[in-house]
């Protein structure tokens, strides 16, 4: 499903599939949701919080976090309002003035993704320099002979160069860096910090490519901060905030995936030190993590409307599309109404997960790129 809304360029075919995929999913949970809500927010005042969006704010230890997550989205918003017009535009060539118009938000399914959260499946169609190969070092991995375990082993290095830890022995021993031949295991990565001082681990299914090599970095940089505390009393090992571990994450994987720095580890062949391959690396940047953070935002700012009380039911799908409009400029492709409940198409929604730790995690990726 996501290989085609990606790949597929049919606006009928694209137009379908992210209709009926709403259809046969969030359509069938919205009265559950109601419940869900209800149940949360009671689960708050347990303990001894007003509502759901209290609870959810709390670890973020301010009193003001609503404004704070506004004034920051405002300090981000002209460099997103750019990177939506040109996109916009691509579109309109592409697609036609008869269907993206040049003032008014684009149809959420042409942009490469079911929820329109990253724009990186349209890359190809609006790439500013599209001459210019984008930075692909899988090839040479494959050619150089690397394996899911030296891929780790060069995270490692990268750190060690900056005057961190190394991994201890029980990392190497007990860690889980490929998919077992045995047995099939669940394979989101994740680093696991077992609270004994030594025990460190990585469960992840990887492979000799670049986005694994980026992830294993990311990874890697959860441990180092498992690393930084561990002598601390157990109540403060842990991230200053939900989202503090994965901004570290993301900062370490937008160092390491820098067309330079792959020069560096001699991955790259040839010079990429010029203007257009700088300007495709940092577009295809925005289009994966500046894309991402509007849609973030309305994740939970929806939901904390909703379980403030200040949005009931009959206006959750309404309320839906007025803040993907006001964060992300999108609206949808079909006429929607509150038969339908397309937050629920999102498996956060219903799974009940939080989702601004993505905002705090991704915020400092995009201020550096910026600046770059």
């Amino acid at each position: 499903m996501q290989f085609l809304m990606s790949h597929s360029r049919d606006w009928d075919e694209l137009q379908h599939v992210w209709a009926e995929w709403r259809r046969n999913t969030g359509r069938r949970n919205g009265d559950l949701y109601e419940q869900l809500v209800d149940l949360t927010n009671h689960a708050a005042r347990l303990n001894n919080f007003t509502d759901a969006s209290a609870y959810w704010q709390f670890p973020y230890e301010s009193p003001n976090f609503r404004q704070e997550v506004d004034d920051v989205w405002e300090q981000i918003k002209p460099l997103y309002t750019l990177l939506h017009a040109y996109v916009r535009r691509r579109l309109r060539e592409a697609y036609g003035p008869e269907r993206i118009s040049r003032s008014a938000p684009i149809p959420a399914h042409v942009l490469g993704d079911m929820w329109g959260q990253s724009w990186s499946g349209i890359v190809p169609l609006t790439l500013p320099y599209p001459g210019k190969t984008l930075v692909d070092v899988t090839p040479e991995m494959i050619q150089q002979g690397y394996t899911p375990l030296s891929v780790f082993q060069l995270a490692e290095e990268f750190f060690v160069s900056m005057n961190m830890s190394a991994m201890p022995p029980d990392f190497w021993q007990l860690s889980v860096l490929e998919q077992p031949p045995e047995r099939h295991i669940h394979c989101q990565p994740s680093a696991w910090d077992f609270c004994n001082k030594h025990d460190y681990r990585i469960k992840m299914c990887a492979h000799a490519d670049q986005k694994d090599l980026v992830t294993a970095h990311h990874e890697m940089a959860h441990v180092q901060y498992f690393l930084a505390y561990r002598n601390l009393p157990k109540v403060f090992r842990d991230g200053a905030n939900p989202g503090f571990h994965e901004a570290i994450g993301e900062t370490v994987a937008l160092s390491v995936s820098s067309p330079r720095h792959l020069q560096t580890l001699g991955l790259v062949q040839r010079s990429v030190d010029d203007t257009a391959h700088d300007m495709n690396f940092l577009f295809t940047q925005a289009m994966d993590k500046l894309a991402f953070l509007p849609f973030a935002l309305v994740m939970d700012r929806w939901r904390w409307d909703v379980f403030t009380g200040d949005i009931r039911k009959e206006q959750y799908n309404c309320h839906w599309w007025r803040l993907r409009e006001q964060y992300q400029g999108v609206k949808p492709p079909v006429l929607r109404s509150e038969l339908d409940f397309d937050p629920g198409s999102k498996y956060h929604i219903p799974a009940n997960i939080p989702y601004i730790r993505s905002v705090a995690s991704i915020t400092p990726v995009i201020i550096r790129t910026h600046n770059l």
